[in-house]
Protein backbone atom coordinates (compact mmCIF):
# COMPACT_ATOMS: atom_id res chain seq x y z
CA UNK A 1 0.00 0.00 0.00
CA UNK A 2 1.76 3.21 -1.22
CA UNK A 3 0.54 7.04 0.42
CA UNK A 4 -0.05 9.31 -2.03
CA UNK A 5 -1.04 13.39 -1.94
CA UNK A 6 -2.63 15.34 -3.78
CA UNK A 7 -0.32 17.73 -5.85
CA UNK A 8 -1.51 21.26 -4.27
CA UNK A 9 -0.69 19.92 -0.72
CA UNK A 10 3.32 18.83 -2.01
CA UNK A 11 3.01 22.39 -2.94
CA UNK A 12 1.82 23.98 0.12
CA UNK A 13 4.24 21.64 2.17
CA UNK A 14 7.14 23.10 -0.12
CA UNK A 15 6.67 26.54 0.50
CA UNK A 16 5.94 25.63 3.98
CA UNK A 17 9.26 23.83 4.52
CA UNK A 18 11.07 26.84 2.25
CA UNK A 19 9.75 29.73 4.64
CA UNK A 20 10.78 27.53 7.49
CA UNK A 21 14.30 27.63 5.95
CA UNK A 22 14.32 31.27 5.59
CA UNK A 23 13.37 32.21 8.58
CA UNK A 24 16.28 30.16 10.48
CA UNK A 25 18.77 31.03 7.71
CA UNK A 26 18.02 34.95 8.87
CA UNK A 27 17.78 34.56 13.09
CA UNK A 28 21.03 32.58 12.05
CA UNK A 29 22.66 35.74 10.47
CA UNK A 30 21.15 38.23 12.93
CA UNK A 31 22.83 36.62 16.26
CA UNK A 32 25.80 35.05 14.73
CA UNK A 33 25.36 31.54 15.57
CA UNK A 34 23.49 29.24 17.78
CA UNK A 35 24.06 28.96 21.61
CA UNK A 36 22.29 25.83 23.30
CA UNK A 37 20.12 27.48 25.87
CA UNK A 38 18.96 30.34 23.48
CA UNK A 39 19.22 29.13 20.38
CA UNK A 40 21.51 32.18 19.52
CA UNK A 41 24.58 33.32 20.30
CA UNK A 42 25.02 36.80 21.69
CA UNK A 43 28.16 38.46 19.84
CA UNK A 44 30.34 40.25 22.85
CA UNK A 45 32.51 43.15 21.27
CA UNK A 46 35.08 45.15 22.29
CA UNK A 47 34.34 48.22 23.88
CA UNK A 48 34.63 50.59 20.39
CA UNK A 49 36.38 53.67 22.24
CA UNK A 50 39.17 51.00 23.42
CA UNK A 51 39.28 48.62 20.38
CA UNK A 52 42.72 47.37 19.49
CA UNK A 53 44.37 49.66 21.98
CA UNK A 54 47.27 46.99 22.46
CA UNK A 55 48.85 48.15 18.78
CA UNK A 56 48.46 51.63 20.26
CA UNK A 57 52.01 53.24 21.71
CA UNK A 58 52.90 51.11 24.89
CA UNK A 59 54.42 54.12 26.87
CA UNK A 60 56.08 51.60 29.54
CA UNK A 61 57.75 49.08 27.42
CA UNK A 62 58.04 46.59 30.64
CA UNK A 63 54.84 46.51 33.27
CA UNK A 64 55.49 48.77 36.38
CA UNK A 65 54.81 48.24 40.19
CA UNK A 66 52.41 51.16 41.49
CA UNK A 67 53.95 53.48 43.06
CA UNK A 68 53.35 53.86 47.27
CA UNK A 69 51.76 57.41 47.30
CA UNK A 70 49.11 56.78 44.47
CA UNK A 71 48.55 53.32 45.66
CA UNK A 72 47.92 55.46 49.37
CA UNK A 73 46.09 58.39 47.40
CA UNK A 74 43.51 55.66 45.46
CA UNK A 75 40.50 55.08 47.01
CA UNK A 76 38.50 51.70 46.42
CA UNK A 77 36.17 52.17 43.16
CA UNK A 78 32.87 50.87 43.91
CA UNK A 79 30.59 50.40 40.77
CA UNK A 80 26.52 50.96 41.14
CA UNK A 81 24.77 49.28 43.36
CA UNK A 82 27.84 48.81 45.76
CA UNK A 83 29.77 45.77 43.87
CA UNK A 84 33.35 45.73 44.45
CA UNK A 85 34.48 45.81 40.71
CA UNK A 86 38.42 46.44 41.34
CA UNK A 87 38.76 43.44 44.26
CA UNK A 88 39.86 43.61 48.08
CA UNK A 89 41.69 46.71 49.17
CA UNK A 90 42.76 49.39 47.24
CA UNK A 91 42.67 48.87 43.60
CA UNK A 92 46.31 49.81 42.74
CA UNK A 93 47.58 48.31 46.00
CA UNK A 94 50.55 45.87 45.26
CA UNK A 95 49.69 45.56 41.41
CA UNK A 96 51.21 46.11 38.21
CA UNK A 97 50.51 48.34 35.17
CA UNK A 98 51.25 49.20 31.72
CA UNK A 99 49.67 52.27 29.95
CA UNK A 100 48.59 52.82 26.35
CA UNK A 101 48.20 55.81 24.67
CA UNK A 102 46.05 56.29 20.93
CA UNK A 103 47.71 58.11 17.95
CA UNK A 104 45.48 61.45 19.00
CA UNK A 105 47.12 61.94 23.02
CA UNK A 106 50.82 60.34 21.56
CA UNK A 107 52.61 63.67 21.38
CA UNK A 108 51.29 65.24 24.84
CA UNK A 109 51.58 62.21 26.78
CA UNK A 110 55.52 61.53 25.44
CA UNK A 111 56.98 65.07 24.35
CA UNK A 112 55.00 67.64 26.80
CA UNK A 113 56.42 68.53 29.82
CA UNK A 114 52.99 70.56 30.65
CA UNK A 115 51.01 68.21 28.03
CA UNK A 116 46.89 69.48 26.91
CA UNK A 117 45.67 66.58 25.48
CA UNK A 118 43.48 67.11 22.58
CA UNK A 119 40.18 65.93 22.15
CA UNK A 120 39.86 62.25 21.40
CA UNK A 121 43.25 61.66 23.48
CA UNK A 122 42.14 58.13 25.01
CA UNK A 123 45.36 56.31 27.67
CA UNK A 124 44.02 52.95 28.88
CA UNK A 125 46.37 51.52 31.80
CA UNK A 126 46.08 47.65 32.29
CA UNK A 127 45.84 46.66 35.74
CA UNK A 128 47.78 43.27 36.14
CA UNK A 129 47.80 40.90 39.41
CA UNK A 130 51.88 39.75 38.88
CA UNK A 131 54.75 41.43 36.46
CA UNK A 132 54.30 38.47 34.13
CA UNK A 133 50.64 38.74 33.82
CA UNK A 134 49.63 38.27 30.37
CA UNK A 135 45.92 38.61 30.52
CA UNK A 136 45.10 42.14 32.74
CA UNK A 137 42.41 42.24 35.66
CA UNK A 138 41.07 45.52 34.64
CA UNK A 139 41.38 48.43 32.51
CA UNK A 140 41.32 51.84 33.80
CA UNK A 141 40.73 54.70 31.02
CA UNK A 142 40.66 58.00 30.36
CA UNK A 143 38.44 60.35 26.96
CA UNK A 144 39.58 63.04 26.34
CA UNK A 145 35.80 64.84 25.62
CA UNK A 146 34.64 68.23 24.25
CA UNK A 147 35.54 71.45 26.22
CA UNK A 148 32.40 71.50 29.12
CA UNK A 149 32.14 67.93 29.21
CA UNK A 150 33.96 67.96 32.68
CA UNK A 151 35.30 71.01 33.63
CA UNK A 152 36.49 70.01 37.21
CA UNK A 153 38.75 66.99 35.63
CA UNK A 154 39.71 68.78 32.60
CA UNK A 155 37.18 67.64 30.44
CA UNK A 156 38.37 64.04 30.87
CA UNK A 157 35.79 61.22 30.85
CA UNK A 158 36.56 57.93 33.05
CA UNK A 159 35.85 54.52 32.25
CA UNK A 160 36.62 51.06 34.29
CA UNK A 161 36.33 47.67 31.58
CA UNK A 162 36.96 44.55 32.51
CA UNK A 163 40.05 42.61 31.95
CA UNK A 164 38.61 41.30 28.22
CA UNK A 165 37.90 44.86 26.90
CA UNK A 166 34.16 43.84 26.28
CA UNK A 167 32.14 45.16 29.60
CA UNK A 168 31.73 48.61 30.75
CA UNK A 169 31.90 47.89 34.88
CA UNK A 170 31.59 52.25 35.14
CA UNK A 171 32.10 55.57 32.85
CA UNK A 172 31.26 59.23 33.19
CA UNK A 173 32.46 61.30 35.70
CA UNK A 174 33.26 58.59 38.25
CA UNK A 175 34.14 60.66 41.88
CA UNK A 176 37.03 58.20 43.21
CA UNK A 177 39.07 58.74 40.22
CA UNK A 178 38.35 62.05 39.58
CA UNK A 179 39.63 63.00 43.43
CA UNK A 180 42.95 61.14 42.13
CA UNK A 181 43.68 63.11 39.01
CA UNK A 182 42.68 66.14 40.94
CA UNK A 183 46.18 66.55 42.20
CA UNK A 184 47.77 66.05 38.64
CA UNK A 185 46.60 69.68 36.84
CA UNK A 186 49.78 70.51 35.96
CA UNK A 187 50.05 67.42 33.89
CA UNK A 188 46.43 67.82 31.99
CA UNK A 189 45.33 65.08 35.13
CA UNK A 190 47.37 62.40 33.67
CA UNK A 191 49.62 61.02 36.50
CA UNK A 192 52.28 60.50 33.89
CA UNK A 193 54.83 59.21 36.86
CA UNK A 194 54.96 55.90 34.49
CA UNK A 195 57.05 57.60 32.11
CA UNK A 196 60.51 56.15 31.27
CA UNK A 197 63.45 58.17 32.37
CA UNK A 198 64.79 58.70 29.18
CA UNK A 199 61.30 59.95 27.94
CA UNK A 200 61.02 62.53 30.75
CA UNK A 201 64.49 63.44 30.14
CA UNK A 202 63.73 64.67 26.83
CA UNK A 203 60.04 66.21 27.32
CA UNK A 204 59.95 69.98 26.26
Amino acid sequence: MSLSFPKSKWVILTVCLAGALVFFITQFATSGSISATTNRLTVVSPVKEIEGYKNWTKVNAAPQLMPGRVATDCALWLAPGGVVVNGEGNPHREKYFTVYVNEVGREAMLNQKSPKFPVGSVIVKEKLSTRESQTPELLTVMIKQQKGFNPGSGDWEYMVVDGTGTKIEGRGQLQNCQACHLARQKTDYAFRTYLPDDVVNKLK
